[in-house]
């Protein structure tokens, strides 16, 4: 396995590159967001110091207590749910798997994860859209259905990384698709071939 930064400039995307797939991955820890939920803030330091400080008086009734936990659980869920980093993962031959991860100080908890095949994706592009006076760009995954009807997927949706970035996977992903078409094409021709000669 192999970890790369295609951009000096945006350490938030790396490149992983394992023997059997490749991961794009954008990391929403970086000091560009912030820190979300990559490290231990100050707040957590508060709370405990709240809760060793008034540890007796929340013990000393049922309901206080009862209180206090609802409180400190809202509070976990919301420090083990945040965003860490999304992905697109090439896997060749199989698909393309967009990827939200969740979870505390580095650390996946849960994972969301929709998985494209190469047989139903039509296109990997990007797109445009209006956010609030801002025009944002995003890359989106056209796919069709079973139903024939059409289908769009965006990476990266939560974040919405900067142009840069996203170029960069688009690229990845388009020479990923150029070279299944080309082997379904490959395939395809061979299989006519073979056809032809029986009827022959």
């Amino acid at each position: 396995m192999s970890r790369t930064i295609p951009i000096p400039d945006k350490p938030e995307l790396v490149v992983i590159q394992h023997p059997g797939w490749t991961e794009y991955r954008v990391d929403a820890t970086t000091p560009c967001s912030k820190g979300r939920g990559s490290q231990f803030s100050a707040v957590d330091a508060f709370i405990v110091l709240v809760y060793a400080i008034y540890w007796n008086t929340i013990m000393s009734t049922r309901w206080h207590a009862i209180g206090a936990a609802l409180v400190l659980l809202a509070y976990i869920h919301h420090r083990t749910t945040q965003l860490l980093w999304e992905s697109v993962v090439i896997i060749p031959s199989l698909g393309l798997q967009l990827e939200t991860h969740r979870g505390v100080a580095g650390i996946s908890l849960s994972a969301s994860q929709r998985f494209i095949p190469w047989s139903s994706l039509e296109d990997f592009l990007i797109n445009e859209g209006i956010r609030g006076w801002n025009i944002r760009y995003y890359l989106v995954a056209i796919s069709r259905t079973q139903q024939g009807a059409l289908k769009l997927d965006v990476a990266f949706e939560n974040i919405l990384p900067k142009f840069p970035i996203l170029l960069e996977v688009y690229h990845g992903v388009q020479d990923a698709l150029h070279k299944e078409h080309g082997n379904r094409d490959i395939h395809s021709s061979r299989s006519t071939s073979t056809d032809s000669e029986v009827n022959k």
